[in-house]
């Protein structure tokens, strides 16, 4: 049988190709999508593959690449030759005046309808974009590792009853607090991202979220064009799983029209109802002890192009950190016509929490919502975590917006729905606290350790597969019980009769090829139940030595070996 061990190495090895350094002269190029599922072809293509769009991958491409593409008869066009390692940017053009503007600032070539590749030959392109369109910096190495087809989505809207622990953390959100919110940064005038008040406002939000008494504030500096600013991070660490993280995110920089920007761009809506709901998020969950440790992040420079966001994924990433989901708010407060509902945007990996968020908006927020899978959607803080192969969902009052204030001196405290911000604060608060589990008085601690070895060995005449599962034992259980689930994080089934006294169990009804997700509880004396365990899924290894992981990103790999 060959090394499992040494396939998953040799896997690695390969993806590891496409971070290496660029030798020479690179052009951009556009490949796209095939009709089929891309994860294995993506692979084989040997490019440095830096941007996925809904359509198609925008890559970095010496010349030999794309002789080798020319030879597997893979199609790409050339959209800029002999690429320089400077600034490129994804832009938004939701219609011919936009790309015509663009293309007075600088170079523009559309990739898809929609969105549209830009460059300047000098200075900054960042600079160079007209104001109002939305912007991403290309990503600074390749996301390879990361793209493909997502987990299997669940089969239908999820309708999951509310916790009532739950409830009561969310129904400590105050609305009155998230408007005092806004109100305290439109007072910076502007906040935009190379300006003094910028940088006033993140110490600002430095000094809130120190005041809640977390566990951990801190900066992280970065470089944008030619100049620098701050993320501003705060840490809830988890009692159970201290390593394994949930985010909550919005940028609290802001932006109006030239040159106006320097002095007066209030940015209520966008952004400071999104930093609002993340500090109104801290203050509430601050009382509560969590299994899973939470972070609560206010970005700088996302109207540049994502450029804190960017350093911060891109960090995260180099480290390893367990990102287990990003909930990333971006303009939750205005509505155009009420009832308002709440765009929930994901690409493929993370519809899993797109569905959460609708259940928790409807159990929690009493708050229509609606899920959109669109990789194409880029513009906000989310994005870079797809890059880095982390699931994230962006939350938006509108697609396409419909906020007639977006971007102008005009975005104000008073145009926005007080009512509606706090549905949708509340909801994400509401999905936060699921996803990161309160630890429950007088139920046993959650169970820790769990491991799962799943073998299928396959004859002419026969099958046998198995799900082995074990953990680690603990003092305050009288049992444990086991679940699984088709689909990650919702749906889980409890698969023992009665609790199981061992920390260990084998599940062994499965069907022919199975994609089963586990979690284990721990049972108490008078029969209370502990949160879930953190989430594990099949580990497969085939009789010929060969191994299948369903879904699995490449980071997986790297943690394993």
């Amino acid at each position: 049988m060959k090394s499992v061990k040494g396939i998953a190495l040799a896997a690695l090895l390969g993806a590891a190709v496409f971070a290496l350094p660029l030798r020479g002269p690179v052009s951009l190029i556009k490949i796209p999508k095939p009709a089929s599922p891309a994860e294995a072809w993506l692979q084989k293509l040997h490019v440095d593959v830096r941007q996925e769009l809904e359509t198609c991958y925008l890559a970095l491409a010496e010349r030999e690449d794309m002789d080798r593409l020319r030879r597997a008869e893979v199609r790409f066009s050339v959209l800029r030759r002999s690429q320089a390692r400077d600034e490129v940017l994804i832009v938004g053009v939701d219609g011919p005046a936009a790309l015509a503007a663009l293309r007075d600032a600088g170079r523009a070539v559309v990739v898809e309808p929609g969105t549209a590749v830009f460059w300047t030959e000098a200075g900054s392109a960042a600079e160079a974009v007209p104001a109002g369109l939305p912007r991403k910096a290309l990503p600074s190495r390749s996301i390879v590792p990361f793209a493909g087809r997502g987990l299997k989505p669940a089969p239908a809207p999820l309708s999951l009853a509310p916790d009532p622990l739950v409830e009561t953390i969310v129904s400590l959100v105050s609305g009155s607090g998230l408007a005092a919110r806004v109100q305290a940064l439109q007072d910076f005038q502007t906040r935009y991202a190379s300006t003094s008040n910028c940088e006033a406002a993140g110490q600002a939000l430095f000094d809130a979220f120190s005041a809640l008494g977390l566990d951990d504030v801190r900066f992280q500096g970065f470089p944008f064009s030619v100049y620098t600013s701050r993320n501003v991070i705060a840490e809830k660490r988890g009692e159970t799983y201290p390593d394994h993280v949930f985010i909550i995110c919005g940028h609290y920089d802001s932006t109006s029209p030239a040159p106006l920007n320097q002095t007066l761009a209030p940015g209520a809506d966008d952004n400071a109802s999104g930093t609002a709901a993340v500090l109104e998020a801290a203050r509430v969950l601050a009382a509560f002890p969590l299994d899973f440790t939470v972070r609560f992040i206010a970005f700088s420079a996302e109207e540049w192009g994502l450029f804190g966001s960017r350093a911060y994924a891109a960090a995260a990433r180099q480290a390893n950190e367990r990102i287990l989901g990003v909930i990333n708010l971006d303009m939750i407060a205005y509505a155009d016509a009420l009832p308002e509902d709440l765009q929930i945007i994901v690409n493929s990996r993370s519809g899993w929490l797109a569905d959460l968020f609708l259940a928790a908006a409807a159990n929690y927020g009493t708050l229509g919502a609606t899920k959109t899978v669109n990789a194409s959607f880029v513009y906000s803080d989310h994005s870079p975590f797809w890059d880095n192969g982390y699931p994230a969902l962006l939350a938006i009052e509108d697609d396409p917006l419909n906020n007639p204030y977006y971007h102008q001196t005009s975005d104000t405290l008073d145009k926005l729905d007080l009512g509606f911000f706090t549905a949708a604060a509340r909801a994400s608060v509401g999905l936060l606290a699921e996803l990161a589990q309160p630890v429950r008085e007088g139920h046993p601690r959650t169970p820790v350790g769990l491991r799962g070895r799943f073998t299928s060995y396959t004859s002419l005449f026969n099958s046998l597969q198995a799900m082995q599962l074990t953990w680690t034992a603990q003092a305050d259980a009288a049992g444990y019980n086991v679940y699984r689930s088709e689909t990650t994080r919702a749906g889980y089934v409890r698969i023992n009769d009665a609790p199981v006294a061992a920390p260990s169990f084998t599940d062994d009804d499965l069907g022919l090829d199975p994609v089963y997700y586990y979690v284990v509880t721990a049972v108490g004396p008078t029969g209370l139940e502990s949160n879930r365990s953190v989430e594990i899924f099949p580990f497969v290894i085939y009789i010929d030595g060969t191994v299948r992981a369903p879904g699995w990103p490449f980071s997986f790999w790297r943690r394993l070996f």
